[in-house]
């Protein structure tokens, strides 16, 4: 029986599945299964994966009709045989002790949920993504409530899977699964179901996992894909009654709305900039965002200092949404747009205080 079982979704993942395979095989725990889900790719993914099970018995293969990476991921659980699992994107990587980093730590202190550090790519270079919560500390089921839950309703730094390693044994009797009926926010779901029961988590100082951002990624389509229309999906859930969490109603919905409109911030910035689109395509989908009902009732119902709208830009833009001003609107998108530049979006994120604060890795 594997220690470890880690499961890759893959879809036309042929530019970088070779790199994501050659990091696993070289892992200091050879204790591991790597079980891909092969969903429906229409490229050589497969037939590079099945070359490698010829060579490493630890990789197995599935290969299901296009049905989603949720569904791919539920089909790797239901075959996994490790002690823990975790997942791994097809197009990312991780350093060799990465998996043996993790597990050391779950085994030893018999944890439900490790959470490790990231290593985020952007602007051609790794950000180290810090822990959300102090390091080092076996959190228990109150402090989880009081705490890890509001921060999975406030924000998505806790959103991802792949920096984390769960207990299976813990996931399979409290049936944690990811949402077949949802094409958003699968990660979050699982998340929430698996942190709402689990009673010992620990952050560890250790980043092993390099996500990368792919530029000609589908999800970089924000109007294409209207992720507006997903941020505002995920701001009418009703997590507290669907988990039954014993957050008072009132602040979840203010976390709720936290989350909502620094997504609103951020969509507006990144459509801004998205390629390919006329601009004034551009410019009506923002303008939509601002006079969306969403939008203008969080706007309306809560202060800026009760949404936590602290930087300048962030500022900014929460002026001009209240005050419902296109001119000013029009003025943002376009100052966006001219002034642009990696070094003037990481000034960006220092002002808004949402910068990492980490090590820089020029090893993209």
């Amino acid at each position: 029986m594997p220690k470890v079982s880690i499961i890759i979704p893959v879809y036309n993942a042929e530019a970088f599945i070779d790199t994501a395979i050659q990091s696993l095989r070289v892992q200091t725990l050879e204790d591991c299964e790597f079980i891909f889900v092969n969903d429906g790719s229409k490229d050589n993914s497969s037939a590079i994966i099945e070359r490698y099970t010829k060579v490493d018995d630890r990789i197995k293969l599935i290969n299901q009709h296009n049905q989603g990476i949720s569904i791919a991921r539920n089909n790797g659980i239901n075959i996994a045989t490790g002690d823990y699992i975790t997942f791994m994107d097809n197009d990312d990587y991780v350093k060799p002790d990465m998996y043996k980093t993790l597990y050391d730590a779950a085994k030893t202190l018999t944890l439900d949920i490790v959470v490790s550090k990231t290593l985020l790519g952007r602007d051609d270079k790794y950000i180290l993504k810090e822990a959300v919560f102090p390091e080092g500390i076996i959190y228990d089921n109150s402090f989880i409530q009081d705490n890890i839950i509001p921060s999975l309703l406030k924000e998505e730094d806790m959103f991802a899977v792949w920096n984390k390693l769960y207990n299976r044994d813990f996931i399979e009797r409290h049936f944690v699964r990811f949402p077949s009926n949802r094409e958003i926010e699968e990660d979050s779901m699982f998340n929430f179901a698996a942190f709402n029961k689990a009673q010992r988590v620990q952050f560890i100082d250790y980043s092993g996992y390099y996500y990368r951002n792919v530029s000609v990624n589908e999800s970089r389509k924000f109007i294409e894909r209207d992720y507006f229309a997903r941020a505002a999906e995920r701001y009418q859930f009703d997590y507290k009654t669907f988990f039954d969490l014993p957050i008072a109603s009132k602040e979840a919905d203010r976390l709720k709305a936290i989350r909502f409109i620094h997504r609103v911030f951020y969509l507006i910035f990144s459509c801004a900039l998205q390629k390919g689109t006329a601009a004034n395509v551009r410019y009506a989908y923002i303008k939509n965002m601002m006079l969306s009902t969403n939008v203008q009732y969080v706007i309306s119902h809560y202060s800026a200092s009760e949404l936590e709208v602290e930087g300048r830009f962030q500022k900014l833009v929460f002026g001009i949404l209240r005050k419902k001003s296109g001119a000013g609107l029009s003025i943002l998108v376009k100052a966006i747009q001219f002034f642009y530049s990696p070094k003037l979006s990481e000034l960006l994120r220092k002002l808004n205080k949402t910068g990492t604060g980490g090590v820089v890795y020029h090893d993209a």
